[in-house]
């Protein structure tokens, strides 16, 4: 009989998502409750890929709708969700927040009317009867903008019943905009003036209920800041760190309860296996569900030992090549076009995430030092490596992860597929 595995690295709320991060819970529930107050609070969470963002912008989301309860006092946020890709123009982003808010409030003829009315200028702009603004077809007007925030707050007001004139009658607490994957935005999109922008124009006009919550990889600081230099001030920034061994293992030890419960069967980890997930899961949430998974998934005797963990790591189709297929074949396929960049790659993976000078990636390289040199700096902008602050010419990648998996999944054509690491030895 098949059974159920309690790891689930396919969701964005998967078990354990939240260990660790009580803090970071406690800040964004403040947050609501300060937004309700007229007090709005923005929010922008960071983290490296696997780090749970997209699991805590979800959990706010729940909050926010009343879905989950803050000391047992349900919220009524109106709440508008979508992500950012390269593609993404100021119009799509207002046009993005326009069908989110229909979709919420127009469940009546008089509340579709009302709406119909508000965002006709956004209708116009489509037909082209306002023009972009010139030179620059991905950005609106700031005459565009300002209209826009005019209606939104106007729509957010009603929805909060603060002018009594009963188009919604709601009764909604405020109004919550959350953007996933914003470090995608591209530069044209002009997301801190865009943001910056539209919370002034909604507070001069007395609505003081709408809040934006931000999530994306670290370099999203970098776009807001290329956009406008003080649009950071609008967020709060959360950054979210790996979880610790001790979390890790509280995580493991989660599953595997939910996991006897579920198949009533008792099921046990050695603890070797233990510390060769928490190794191997580096803190990060997502590669913990993944690699429980397929250990959990390996396991033939309801106690996870190594060999179990090993197999589920390494074999074909394991955890190690899921998640590369998810995280890391873009960065190394995608994101860099010449192979002079990924042989940079390839030098670094041998020191897996250890600091290395650019004079020892020097020595291996096979090409011009001008290739060199482009290399690092297009791997740093593009946040594929890191520099070490403070320390000129320091380089390392971001995850153990990512240096196994670029020698295991990436061999040169006269370079034989490197073996899988030896299994580590195993007592129970």
């Amino acid at each position: 009989m098949a059974r159920i595995n309690p790891f689930n690295p396919n969701s964005p709320t998967p078990s354990g998502a939240f260990v660790g991060r009580v803090s970071e819970l406690k800040r964004l529930e403040r947050d609501l409750i300060q937004t309700r107050a007229e007090n709005p609070c923005s929010f922008l969470i960071t983290g490296e890929r696997g780090i749970g963002k997209t699991s805590l912008l979800s959990y706010f989301k729940y909050v926010a709708e009343g879905l989950i309860k803050i000391d047992g006092e349900k919220m009524n946020f109106l709440v508008v969700d979508t992500d950012l890709d390269q593609n993404t123009t100021q119009q799509g982003l207002l046009r993005k927040i326009e069908l989110g808010l229909e979709n919420k409030l127009a469940k009546s003829e008089k509340a579709r009317s009302f709406l119909k009315e508000a965002w006709t200028f956004l209708q116009r702009i489509e037909t082209s009867a306002i023009k972009l603004r010139a030179g620059d077809e991905n950005h609106l007007d700031e005459v565009v903008l300002e209209q826009f925030s005019y209606n939104l707050a106007d729509v957010v007001n009603r929805a909060c019943n603060r002018d009594g004139g009963g188009v919604f009658d709601a009764g909604y607490d405020g109004m919550a905009i959350l953007i996933d994957e914003a470090d995608n935005a591209p530069s044209s999109l002009g997301l801190g003036s865009f943001f910056k922008l539209l919370t002034e124009r909604l507070q001069k006009r007395g609505c003081n209920r709408v809040m934006i919550g931000l999530a994306g990889l670290p370099g999203v600081r970098d776009v807001l800041l290329e956009s406008h230099p003080s649009s950071l001030r609008i967020f709060e920034e959360l950054k979210l760190d790996p979880l610790t061994d001790d979390e890790v293992g509280f995580v493991i030890d989660g599953c595997l309860r939910i996991a006897s419960s579920k198949n009533n069967t008792i099921y046990r980890i050695t603890k070797d296996a233990k510390q060769y997930l928490i190794a191997l899961s580096e803190g990060y949430p997502h590669f913990i569900q993944q690699f429980g998974s397929s250990a959990f998934d390996s396991d033939s005797d309801e106690v996870i030992d190594v060999d179990d963990a090993y197999k589920g790591a390494f074999a074909e189709h394991g955890a190690l090549e899921l998640i590369g297929d998810r995280y890391y074949r873009n960065d190394f396929y995608k994101k860099i076009q010449k192979n002079g960049y990924r042989q940079v790659l390839r030098i670094m993976a041998k020191s897996m995430d250890a600091w290395v000078s650019k004079q020892a990636i020097r020595q291996e390289f096979k090409g011009k030092d001008s290739v060199l040199d482009n290399a690092i700096k297009a791997l740093r902008d593009r946040h594929i490596i890191l520099s070490k602050e403070g320390e000129k010419g320091l380089y390392r990648l971001q995850q153990k992860g990512f240096a196994i998996w670029i020698s295991l999944q990436t061999p040169q054509p006269d370079d034989p597929r490197m073996k899988p690491p030896a299994r580590p030895g195993n007592t129970n």
